[in-house]
């Protein structure tokens, strides 16, 4: 009887461990597909950035890479449709954005001209709260590139 009620004891310490390692593992995804989407959506937008002409208005000098610092023109709202994978900056109705992405063009901190430093910035927004208050501990990525033309 006493050893019956030892590996029943075994058994459930080893059951507890494992569902902690379940929790964690769980964890541990949603994390790394956060970092992947962040890294995925900054690289889009730089590349979008890279490739419009040098004089466009996008290009100006502007932008900040949080909420605190942003200015229109520079930022905007991503949702992701998990089901489909659909990319999109117009929110669907009754939706909410996944991520919140800024952007910033500085002038070349070394003075070439027709030179700017872009950098990107995804925040992944885990609540329904407003995407400006909500992006303190989430998973985010910056990216950042030079562009002459």
């Amino acid at each position: 009887m006493i050893e019956v009620a030892i590996a029943s004891v075994i058994t459930m310490v080893g059951l507890i461990f494992l569902a902690t390692l379940f929790t964690l593992a769980m964890s541990q995804n949603r994390l790394t597909k956060q970092h992947t989407s962040t890294t995925e959506l900054a690289q889009k937008k730089l590349e979008e950035l890279m490739a419009i002409e040098g004089n466009d208005a996008r290009l100006a000098v502007g932008g900040g890479l949080d909420s605190s610092t942003q200015q229109t023109g520079y930022f905007d709202q991503v949702y992701v449709d998990e089901s489909s994978g659909t990319i999109t900056t117009t929110i669907p109705t009754g939706k909410v954005a996944n991520y919140g992405r800024y952007w910033k063009v500085e002038s070349d901190p070394g003075g070439l001209a027709r030179t700017v430093m872009i950098s990107v910035k995804v925040v992944a927004l885990q609540t329904a709260m407003h995407w400006q208050n909500s992006e303190q501990n989430n998973e985010q990525t910056t990216l950042t590139t030079v562009r002459s033309f």
